[in-house]
Protein backbone atom coordinates (compact mmCIF):
# COMPACT_ATOMS: atom_id res chain seq x y z
CA UNK A 1 0.00 0.00 0.00
CA UNK A 2 1.23 2.84 -0.88
CA UNK A 3 0.54 6.99 0.18
CA UNK A 4 0.35 9.75 -2.23
CA UNK A 5 0.93 12.88 -0.57
CA UNK A 6 -0.95 15.78 0.20
CA UNK A 7 -2.45 15.92 -3.24
CA UNK A 8 -4.92 18.58 -2.88
CA UNK A 9 -5.66 21.93 -0.43
CA UNK A 10 -9.21 21.69 0.73
CA UNK A 11 -10.61 24.98 -0.79
CA UNK A 12 -13.04 27.15 1.11
CA UNK A 13 -15.83 28.17 -0.09
CA UNK A 14 -19.07 30.58 0.19
CA UNK A 15 -21.95 30.94 -1.56
CA UNK A 16 -24.28 33.33 -0.19
CA UNK A 17 -26.94 36.37 -0.83
CA UNK A 18 -25.41 38.58 1.71
CA UNK A 19 -22.18 39.46 0.73
CA UNK A 20 -19.31 38.53 -1.77
CA UNK A 21 -18.17 35.66 -0.85
CA UNK A 22 -14.45 34.15 -0.94
CA UNK A 23 -13.88 31.07 -2.56
CA UNK A 24 -10.70 29.52 -2.64
CA UNK A 25 -10.48 27.01 -5.10
CA UNK A 26 -7.89 24.07 -5.52
CA UNK A 27 -6.78 21.62 -8.31
CA UNK A 28 -4.47 18.40 -8.64
CA UNK A 29 -3.56 15.62 -10.93
CA UNK A 30 -4.16 12.16 -10.71
CA UNK A 31 -1.64 9.76 -10.26
CA UNK A 32 -2.79 7.95 -14.15
CA UNK A 33 -4.95 9.83 -16.55
CA UNK A 34 -8.02 7.64 -16.46
CA UNK A 35 -11.62 7.61 -15.32
CA UNK A 36 -12.85 8.92 -11.75
CA UNK A 37 -15.34 8.85 -9.41
CA UNK A 38 -15.62 10.36 -5.82
CA UNK A 39 -17.49 10.39 -2.50
CA UNK A 40 -18.16 12.76 0.01
CA UNK A 41 -18.46 12.44 3.92
CA UNK A 42 -21.34 14.17 5.14
CA UNK A 43 -18.79 16.89 6.47
CA UNK A 44 -16.90 16.93 3.41
CA UNK A 45 -13.61 16.68 5.27
CA UNK A 46 -12.86 13.00 3.93
CA UNK A 47 -13.23 11.74 0.31
CA UNK A 48 -12.90 8.23 -1.17
CA UNK A 49 -11.97 8.13 -5.23
CA UNK A 50 -12.10 5.54 -7.18
CA UNK A 51 -9.12 6.00 -10.00
CA UNK A 52 -9.37 3.36 -13.02
CA UNK A 53 -10.46 1.02 -10.11
CA UNK A 54 -7.48 1.91 -7.78
CA UNK A 55 -9.49 3.10 -4.51
CA UNK A 56 -8.26 6.04 -2.31
CA UNK A 57 -9.13 8.02 0.51
CA UNK A 58 -8.35 11.60 1.08
CA UNK A 59 -7.77 13.80 4.87
CA UNK A 60 -7.06 17.09 5.10
CA UNK A 61 -3.93 15.64 7.43
CA UNK A 62 -3.06 12.52 5.61
CA UNK A 63 -3.65 13.87 1.90
CA UNK A 64 -4.44 10.99 -0.32
CA UNK A 65 -4.39 6.97 0.80
CA UNK A 66 -3.90 4.08 -1.56
CA UNK A 67 -6.16 1.09 -0.76
CA UNK A 68 -5.47 -0.92 -3.41
CA UNK A 69 -7.27 -2.07 -6.20
CA UNK A 70 -10.95 -2.18 -6.21
CA UNK A 71 -13.22 -3.43 -9.68
CA UNK A 72 -11.37 -2.52 -12.08
CA UNK A 73 -14.86 -2.50 -14.58
CA UNK A 74 -16.82 -0.72 -12.51
CA UNK A 75 -17.02 3.27 -10.91
CA UNK A 76 -19.04 3.17 -7.71
CA UNK A 77 -17.51 4.06 -4.71
CA UNK A 78 -19.14 5.33 -1.22
CA UNK A 79 -17.89 6.65 1.90
CA UNK A 80 -19.73 6.76 5.35
CA UNK A 81 -21.01 10.12 6.61
CA UNK A 82 -18.26 10.16 9.46
CA UNK A 83 -15.37 9.60 6.75
CA UNK A 84 -14.45 6.18 8.26
CA UNK A 85 -15.76 3.50 5.84
CA UNK A 86 -15.27 2.74 2.48
CA UNK A 87 -17.48 0.48 -0.50
CA UNK A 88 -16.71 -0.61 -3.37
CA UNK A 89 -15.90 -3.86 -5.58
CA UNK A 90 -12.96 -5.54 -4.26
CA UNK A 91 -11.15 -8.48 -5.86
CA UNK A 92 -10.42 -11.45 -3.11
CA UNK A 93 -8.29 -13.97 -2.66
CA UNK A 94 -9.79 -16.27 -5.19
CA UNK A 95 -9.73 -13.62 -8.03
CA UNK A 96 -13.68 -13.31 -7.84
CA UNK A 97 -14.99 -9.18 -7.12
CA UNK A 98 -17.25 -9.01 -4.51
CA UNK A 99 -19.25 -6.21 -2.68
CA UNK A 100 -16.66 -4.91 -0.19
CA UNK A 101 -15.84 -2.64 2.68
CA UNK A 102 -12.77 -0.92 4.08
CA UNK A 103 -12.21 0.30 8.04
CA UNK A 104 -8.89 1.20 9.09
CA UNK A 105 -9.24 -1.60 11.81
CA UNK A 106 -10.24 -4.45 8.98
CA UNK A 107 -8.99 -3.30 6.07
CA UNK A 108 -10.78 -4.96 3.28
CA UNK A 109 -14.23 -7.30 4.27
CA UNK A 110 -15.78 -9.21 1.38
CA UNK A 111 -19.68 -8.70 2.10
CA UNK A 112 -20.65 -11.76 0.73
CA UNK A 113 -23.94 -11.81 -1.53
CA UNK A 114 -27.76 -12.25 -1.60
CA UNK A 115 -29.16 -16.25 -1.29
CA UNK A 116 -29.81 -15.98 -4.75
CA UNK A 117 -26.32 -14.72 -5.52
CA UNK A 118 -24.96 -15.83 -9.42
CA UNK A 119 -21.25 -15.11 -10.70
CA UNK A 120 -21.18 -13.79 -13.62
CA UNK A 121 -17.49 -14.04 -15.52
CA UNK A 122 -15.90 -13.49 -11.85
CA UNK A 123 -18.17 -10.85 -10.15
CA UNK A 124 -20.59 -11.36 -8.00
CA UNK A 125 -21.29 -7.63 -7.57
CA UNK A 126 -20.35 -4.60 -5.93
CA UNK A 127 -21.11 -1.65 -3.38
CA UNK A 128 -22.17 1.97 -3.86
CA UNK A 129 -23.11 3.53 -0.86
CA UNK A 130 -22.74 3.28 2.89
CA UNK A 131 -24.78 5.20 5.95
CA UNK A 132 -23.53 7.38 8.33
CA UNK A 133 -21.41 5.32 10.85
CA UNK A 134 -20.59 2.21 8.25
CA UNK A 135 -23.02 0.10 9.53
CA UNK A 136 -25.63 -0.37 6.94
CA UNK A 137 -23.86 -0.91 2.94
CA UNK A 138 -26.34 -1.23 -0.37
CA UNK A 139 -25.24 -2.08 -4.26
CA UNK A 140 -26.06 -4.55 -6.47
CA UNK A 141 -25.44 -8.07 -6.66
CA UNK A 142 -26.42 -10.79 -9.66
CA UNK A 143 -28.62 -13.10 -9.73
CA UNK A 144 -28.18 -14.18 -13.17
CA UNK A 145 -29.49 -13.37 -15.73
CA UNK A 146 -29.88 -9.55 -14.21
CA UNK A 147 -28.82 -7.56 -11.37
CA UNK A 148 -30.27 -6.92 -7.89
CA UNK A 149 -30.31 -4.32 -5.27
CA UNK A 150 -28.56 -5.51 -2.08
CA UNK A 151 -29.07 -3.99 1.73
CA UNK A 152 -26.14 -5.44 3.77
CA UNK A 153 -25.91 -5.25 7.82
CA UNK A 154 -23.49 -7.21 10.01
CA UNK A 155 -26.25 -8.90 11.67
CA UNK A 156 -28.16 -10.44 8.46
CA UNK A 157 -25.52 -10.12 5.85
CA UNK A 158 -26.04 -9.09 2.17
CA UNK A 159 -30.44 -9.31 1.83
CA UNK A 160 -31.82 -8.56 -1.98
CA UNK A 161 -34.16 -5.93 -2.36
CA UNK A 162 -36.05 -7.45 -4.73
CA UNK A 163 -36.62 -6.95 -8.99
CA UNK A 164 -39.14 -7.31 -11.36
CA UNK A 165 -39.43 -10.55 -13.00
CA UNK A 166 -36.26 -11.51 -15.45
CA UNK A 167 -35.87 -8.06 -15.08
CA UNK A 168 -32.98 -5.63 -13.11
CA UNK A 169 -32.71 -3.11 -9.68
CA UNK A 170 -30.24 -1.52 -7.79
CA UNK A 171 -29.44 0.29 -4.89
CA UNK A 172 -27.39 3.52 -5.77
CA UNK A 173 -27.36 5.53 -2.90
CA UNK A 174 -28.26 5.14 1.32
CA UNK A 175 -29.13 8.33 2.95
CA UNK A 176 -27.05 8.84 5.58
CA UNK A 177 -29.48 8.19 8.89
CA UNK A 178 -30.31 4.92 6.69
CA UNK A 179 -33.79 5.11 6.39
CA UNK A 180 -33.90 5.10 2.62
CA UNK A 181 -32.35 3.63 -0.22
CA UNK A 182 -32.76 4.50 -3.29
CA UNK A 183 -31.88 3.60 -7.12
CA UNK A 184 -33.83 2.23 -10.14
CA UNK A 185 -36.22 -0.59 -10.70
CA UNK A 186 -36.56 -2.02 -14.43
CA UNK A 187 -39.63 -1.84 -16.01
CA UNK A 188 -40.70 -6.01 -16.24
CA UNK A 189 -41.86 -5.64 -19.99
CA UNK A 190 -39.62 -3.17 -21.80
CA UNK A 191 -36.87 -3.24 -19.74
CA UNK A 192 -36.11 0.59 -18.93
CA UNK A 193 -35.15 1.60 -15.78
CA UNK A 194 -37.46 3.56 -13.42
CA UNK A 195 -37.05 5.57 -10.12
CA UNK A 196 -37.58 3.78 -6.53
CA UNK A 197 -36.77 4.41 -3.12
CA UNK A 198 -37.01 1.46 -0.51
CA UNK A 199 -38.57 2.46 2.84
CA UNK A 200 -38.20 -0.10 6.00
CA UNK A 201 -38.05 -2.83 2.47
CA UNK A 202 -41.07 -1.80 0.99
CA UNK A 203 -40.16 -1.41 -2.85
CA UNK A 204 -41.46 2.45 -3.62
CA UNK A 205 -42.26 3.60 -7.57
CA UNK A 206 -42.76 6.74 -5.87
CA UNK A 207 -42.76 8.72 -9.39
CA UNK A 208 -45.24 5.82 -10.51
CA UNK A 209 -44.89 2.63 -12.37
CA UNK A 210 -44.49 3.75 -15.75
CA UNK A 211 -41.82 6.96 -15.60
CA UNK A 212 -38.59 6.22 -17.21
CA UNK A 213 -35.69 7.10 -14.97
CA UNK A 214 -33.39 6.55 -12.05
CA UNK A 215 -32.86 8.20 -8.52
CA UNK A 216 -29.39 9.03 -7.62
CA UNK A 217 -29.22 10.96 -4.72
CA UNK A 218 -30.57 11.42 -0.98
CA UNK A 219 -30.17 13.83 1.01
CA UNK A 220 -29.73 12.80 5.43
CA UNK A 221 -33.16 11.63 6.38
CA UNK A 222 -34.34 10.88 3.34
CA UNK A 223 -37.11 13.11 2.64
CA UNK A 224 -35.44 15.06 -1.06
CA UNK A 225 -34.08 12.45 -3.46
CA UNK A 226 -32.85 13.48 -6.96
CA UNK A 227 -31.71 11.56 -10.10
CA UNK A 228 -33.37 11.88 -13.88
CA UNK A 229 -36.84 11.37 -15.23
CA UNK A 230 -37.84 11.36 -18.56
CA UNK A 231 -40.43 14.88 -19.07
CA UNK A 232 -43.17 15.52 -21.46
CA UNK A 233 -41.02 15.33 -24.58
CA UNK A 234 -39.80 11.43 -23.06
CA UNK A 235 -35.91 12.86 -22.66
CA UNK A 236 -34.27 12.53 -19.93
CA UNK A 237 -34.18 15.91 -17.15
CA UNK A 238 -32.63 16.30 -13.96
CA UNK A 239 -35.19 16.09 -11.10
CA UNK A 240 -35.75 17.64 -7.59
CA UNK A 241 -38.24 15.13 -5.57
CA UNK A 242 -39.79 15.52 -2.04
CA UNK A 243 -43.09 13.89 -0.61
CA UNK A 244 -44.59 17.02 0.49
CA UNK A 245 -43.26 19.49 -3.38
CA UNK A 246 -43.47 16.11 -6.01
CA UNK A 247 -41.26 16.29 -8.58
CA UNK A 248 -39.48 19.67 -9.87
CA UNK A 249 -37.63 18.98 -13.40
CA UNK A 250 -34.42 20.91 -12.95
CA UNK A 251 -34.46 22.06 -16.75
CA UNK A 252 -31.53 22.26 -19.28
CA UNK A 253 -28.46 25.06 -19.01
CA UNK A 254 -29.04 25.61 -22.75
CA UNK A 255 -33.01 25.12 -23.42
CA UNK A 256 -32.81 23.74 -25.81
CA UNK A 257 -35.61 20.41 -25.50
CA UNK A 258 -33.28 17.85 -27.25
CA UNK A 259 -30.86 18.09 -24.42
CA UNK A 260 -30.91 15.81 -21.23
CA UNK A 261 -29.76 16.66 -17.75
CA UNK A 262 -29.32 14.20 -14.56
CA UNK A 263 -29.00 15.36 -10.76
CA UNK A 264 -26.54 13.29 -9.33
CA UNK A 265 -26.79 14.66 -5.75
CA UNK A 266 -28.04 17.01 -3.15
CA UNK A 267 -26.99 18.60 0.31
CA UNK A 268 -28.96 19.21 3.69
CA UNK A 269 -30.23 22.53 2.41
CA UNK A 270 -31.41 21.67 -0.79
CA UNK A 271 -28.52 22.42 -3.31
CA UNK A 272 -28.54 20.25 -5.95
CA UNK A 273 -25.21 19.42 -8.37
CA UNK A 274 -25.53 17.51 -11.91
CA UNK A 275 -24.76 17.75 -15.62
CA UNK A 276 -26.24 19.28 -18.29
CA UNK A 277 -25.90 17.42 -21.36
CA UNK A 278 -25.99 18.87 -25.44
CA UNK A 279 -27.00 15.23 -27.25
CA UNK A 280 -25.87 16.60 -30.75
CA UNK A 281 -22.34 16.93 -29.43
CA UNK A 282 -22.93 14.51 -25.98
CA UNK A 283 -20.91 17.40 -24.34
CA UNK A 284 -21.69 18.00 -20.60
CA UNK A 285 -21.84 20.91 -18.48
CA UNK A 286 -21.79 20.34 -14.82
CA UNK A 287 -24.70 23.27 -12.83
CA UNK A 288 -25.81 23.71 -9.51
CA UNK A 289 -29.45 24.09 -8.66
CA UNK A 290 -31.75 25.29 -5.52
CA UNK A 291 -35.23 26.13 -5.63
CA UNK A 292 -34.24 29.29 -5.31
CA UNK A 293 -31.84 30.16 -7.82
CA UNK A 294 -32.87 27.48 -10.53
CA UNK A 295 -30.43 25.99 -12.77
CA UNK A 296 -27.14 27.85 -13.19
CA UNK A 297 -23.50 26.35 -14.83
CA UNK A 298 -21.83 26.01 -11.80
CA UNK A 299 -18.10 26.82 -12.89
CA UNK A 300 -20.08 30.79 -13.34
CA UNK A 301 -21.47 30.40 -10.09
CA UNK A 302 -18.23 29.66 -8.49
CA UNK A 303 -16.43 32.11 -10.00
CA UNK A 304 -19.05 35.17 -9.43
CA UNK A 305 -18.66 33.86 -5.86
CA UNK A 306 -14.62 34.62 -5.64
CA UNK A 307 -13.37 31.40 -7.30
CA UNK A 308 -10.13 32.21 -8.73
CA UNK A 309 -9.59 29.23 -11.39
CA UNK A 310 -6.96 29.55 -13.91
CA UNK A 311 -7.29 30.38 -17.62
CA UNK A 312 -8.15 28.03 -19.62
CA UNK A 313 -9.17 25.54 -16.60
CA UNK A 314 -13.30 23.81 -17.83
CA UNK A 315 -14.85 22.17 -14.78
CA UNK A 316 -15.85 18.93 -17.15
CA UNK A 317 -17.77 16.84 -14.20
CA UNK A 318 -19.26 17.78 -10.23
CA UNK A 319 -19.12 14.13 -8.81
CA UNK A 320 -19.86 15.00 -5.35
CA UNK A 321 -21.41 17.10 -2.64
CA UNK A 322 -21.45 16.73 0.88
CA UNK A 323 -24.77 16.30 3.08
CA UNK A 324 -24.34 19.48 4.92
CA UNK A 325 -23.55 21.20 1.83
CA UNK A 326 -20.12 22.53 2.57
CA UNK A 327 -17.90 21.09 -0.09
CA UNK A 328 -18.11 20.02 -3.78
CA UNK A 329 -16.36 18.25 -5.48
CA UNK A 330 -15.33 17.24 -9.66
CA UNK A 331 -13.15 16.64 -12.70
CA UNK A 332 -11.55 19.46 -14.72
CA UNK A 333 -9.28 19.54 -17.74
CA UNK A 334 -6.97 22.24 -18.62
CA UNK A 335 -6.13 23.76 -22.39
CA UNK A 336 -3.07 20.97 -22.29
CA UNK A 337 -5.90 18.05 -21.64
CA UNK A 338 -4.21 17.57 -18.46
CA UNK A 339 -7.29 16.38 -16.25
CA UNK A 340 -7.69 15.87 -12.48
CA UNK A 341 -9.89 16.95 -9.46
CA UNK A 342 -11.33 19.70 -8.13
CA UNK A 343 -12.78 20.43 -4.73
CA UNK A 344 -13.95 23.13 -2.92
CA UNK A 345 -15.35 23.99 0.11
CA UNK A 346 -18.17 26.14 1.31
CA UNK A 347 -17.71 27.41 4.43
CA UNK A 348 -20.58 30.04 6.16
CA UNK A 349 -24.22 29.66 5.64
CA UNK A 350 -26.84 31.24 2.95
CA UNK A 351 -28.12 30.68 -0.57
CA UNK A 352 -26.71 30.41 -3.50
CA UNK A 353 -25.83 33.70 -5.47
CA UNK A 354 -27.55 34.24 -8.65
Amino acid sequence: MKKIGTLLVCALLCLSTSSFAQVKFQQFKTPIRTWVNVSLASNGKAMAANMGGEIYRWTAAGGFVDLGPGDGFNSSIGISGDGNTLVTGHVGTDGNTSPAMWQQSTGWVDLGHPAEGCLIDGNWGDAWSVNSDGSVAVGLSWYCPGAEGFKWTKQDGSVGLGHPSNASSRATMISPDGSVIVGFYEDPVQGFRRPVRWISGCTDLFLGDSMPGEAIGVSSDGSQIVGQAADSTGNGRGFYYTDAGGLVNLGVLSGNDTDQSVAIGVSDNGIVIGSSINTFLWTTSPFVWSEKIGIRPLQAALVRNGAIIPSGLTLTTVLAISADGSTIAGLWEDAKFNQGIWMARLHGKGSLRK
